[in-house]
């Protein structure tokens, strides 16, 4: 993980920034791949794996719109950016999964639990942060935002995970 501030924002190449963000985009898609698999394969719980499936597809809507990506260097300083290596990581991660997952019987369970441990990626949580930077309009309210971002997923799979009886509350 890289603590950056606005000087380490310019310090990164701009084809490093733009790998960056191409993998970050390609983490989105290959997540957005795999709930379109389980919106298939759980079609009692479709419309649950379709939410998490249009969400993932805005966000590398988000990140591949020119304004958007123009719009980066505009980041308040302390940002946390993942590694390229993370991305990397999170990248190959996501797609061992979706050969797993087609390849193999997966319960709901299994499901949401790689569900839950693609969401609580760097990845995923430097997404979220950059598109809620990216529409905030007050860096005021901007922690609010991040963490509200951050949450999302991370909250409906775990309340689908509680309804099924696979998490407790501890």
């Amino acid at each position: 993980m890289i603590w950056a501030d606005h000087t380490h924002l310019s310090i990164l190449s701009g084809m490093e920034l733009i790998n960056l963000i191409k993998g970050c985009i390609a983490v989105e898609q290959a997540v957005a791949s795999i709930y379109r698999t389980f919106m298939d394969l759980f079609p009692g719980e479709r419309e649950f794996w379709q939410d998490l499936y249009r969400d993932e597809l805005e966000h590398s809507f988000w990140l591949s719109d020119d304004p958007n990506f123009e719009s980066i260097d505009l980041l308040p300083s302390m940002d946390l950016l993942p590694s390229m290596e993370l991305v990397e990581g999170t990248l190959a991660f996501a797609r061992g999964k979706s050969v797993h997952i087609r390849t193999n019987p997966v319960t709901l369970e299994e499901a949401l639990r790689i569900a839950l441990k693609l969401e609580e990626s760097m990845v995923e949580t430097f997404t979220n942060e950059l598109t809620a930077n990216l529409f905030a309009h007050d860096y005021e309210s901007l922690s609010k935002r991040i963490i509200a971002a951050e949450k999302l997923h991370i909250n409906k799979i775990e309340d689908m995970m509680i309804s099924r009886g696979f998490l407790q509350l501890s």
